[in-house]
């Protein structure tokens, strides 16, 4: 069941060695830039940035004011780009915290986690690795679920429901497929950078064959481009001459950003920052590990957001990686099966004779 199983020596060596080498320019660049490593509490898109405008539009929205009026006068009040119209958010999340409150929805989103961590964990008993596999698969995504911010900032950030909505959903697909559906949805509801993840749903389920379930996720993708265009139809009405335009999202941080973008956890908050030169290569390796339905599945979302974020992403949007950060952190759980499978096969000749993995 791992793709790294009867790999040729050369091919082994060459991973090993990438490997080593992302680590090795990962911790120097950590090294020679701490202040681009500040803990997420440092963070001003967390404590004085979004967080407080969109705490305060959901104010407006409390006192009887529409959706995009409020933002319309907060985002330009605070100096927030408003073109183009993807600078506006979506409103579901400031709908739902303007139904329930701060309190219920701070609620609604721990119990969200607490089924996360959970669902992962039956997941990983699924997989058959055991125990101890169960067990860290609950507390990886616990330590990345678990934001070292107070929940009354975390509510307002749509990252953690949408990475909290997509974490959930791939737990829970290979046993309740229409939940699955449910979760992702709901995360591409509140937060458009879910889309990827949506997208590689459909693309796994259309390669299986599962054509209901292509069905449904195709339905999902319309009804979100439906939903846009209404989206934009509202923001464009409300933008104003002098609206400032949002610099371009085509940054190319490079693996600096990937690393800021991967910092959102107990653990590597813990440690500094240090911890991510060698988590996110090392869970890039388990992500790719597994050859079934699952792993098929963390490998395409995984490597697919890492190799966006490359490219993708100002140096102030290093919190886009909360929408991933789940299913990065699991993917750790299989990283000692593909590191004990290369080294075993970078220990063979290079004139052995290659023996192919057996086919599932």
């Amino acid at each position: 069941m791992c793709r790294y199983a009867g790999w040729r020596p050369l091919g082994a060596r060459l991973v090993l060695l990438a490997l080593a080498l992302l680590m090795f320019y990962g911790l120097g660049w950590v090294l020679a830039n701490p202040s681009q490593m500040a803990t997420p509490t440092d963070d001003p898109a967390i404590d004085k940035g979004d967080v407080a405008l969109y705490r305060a539009i959901v104010g407006r929205m409390a006192a009887g004011e529409d959706y995009y009026a409020a933002v319309a006068q907060e985002q330009h009040g605070w100096g927030y780009p408003t073109r183009p119209f993807l600078t506006w958010r979506l409103p579901t999340l400031a709908w739902v915290i303007d139904r329930m409150g701060e309190t219920l929805a701070v609620n609604l989103l721990r119990g969200l986690a607490l089924v996360t961590i959970l669902a992962w964990m039956l997941a990983m008993k699924d997989t058959g690795l055991g125990r101890y596999a169960m067990i860290a698969g609950g507390l990886l995504v616990y330590f990345n679920l678990v934001i070292v911010v107070p929940p009354s900032k975390v509510v307002y950030l749509h990252e953690v429901w949408a990475g909290t909505l997509m974490a959930l959903s791939l737990a829970l697909h290979r046993r309740w497929w229409i939940w699955s559906l449910v979760c992702g949805l709901a995360a591409l509801a509140v937060r458009e950078l879910a889309l990827p993840f949506v997208l590689a749903m459909a693309f796994w389920a259309m390669r299986e064959g599962r054509w209901a379930e292509v069905a449904a996720w195709g339905l999902g993708i319309l009804a979100f481009a439906l939903g846009l265009v209404l989206h934009a139809s509202q923001v464009m009405d409300l933008i104003r001459p002098d609206a400032l335009r949002g610099p371009g999202w085509l940054a190319l941080g490079g693996w600096p950003f990937l690393l800021k973008a991967n910092q959102w956890s107990l653990l590597t908050v813990g440690l500094g920052g240090l911890l991510s030169a060698f988590w996110v290569p090392l869970a890039l390796l388990g992500a790719a590990a597994r050859l079934d339905p699952l792993g098929h599945r963390l490998m395409l979302i995984v490597w697919g957001y890492s190799l966006a974020f490359l490219v993708v992403g100002r140096s102030d949007n290093g919190y886009w990686g909360l929408i991933y950060g789940p299913l990065v952190a699991v993917s750790l759980v299989f990283t000692p099966m593909a590191v004990r499978e290369l080294w075993r096969a970078a220990r063979k000749s290079l004139g052995d004779r290659y023996n192919p993995p057996p086919s599932f």
